[in-house]
């Protein structure tokens, strides 16, 4: 091969390379979740928005139902829980719940066991 075909290959594969990496880091963490756990705050709402379910999960792996909208986990006492309908779920990394539970609209002080309180 003649030099600049070389570099003209070696250019395009590391072009695709970084592009592919992009999505990387997402999918590592997704496969990571369901195959060996992972910390999840899981919130399922009531139709108006409000929060009426809320989980702090801690080293959990969650999967997606197939052919349906919803996601089950097993909870530390290994009962099998499924949710669907309106639910929103935050991947926590490092520990940083209170940030995580920001992100769905909830107090991480008031997570129960599955209920979230109403508000007053």
């Amino acid at each position: 091969m003649k030099p600049l075909m070389t570099r003209s290959i070696f250019f395009i594969f590391i072009l695709l390379f970084f592009a592919g990496c992009a999505g990387l880091g997402r999918g590592c963490s997704s496969w990571q979740a369901n195959n060996f756990g992972s910390d999840w705050i899981i919130v399922q709402y009531k139709f108006d928005g409000t929060p009426i379910n809320c989980w702090k999960l801690n080293d959990v792996s969650v999967t997606n139902e197939t052919n349906s909208d919803g996601i089950y986990w097993k909870d530390e006492s290994g009962h099998l829980v499924h949710i669907s309908g309106w639910y929103n779920r935050v991947q926590v990394q490092g520990g940083r719940y209170e940030e995580a539970a920001k992100l769905v609209g909830v107090d991480i002080n008031l997570i129960g066991n599955g209920k979230y309180p109403k508000p007053n």
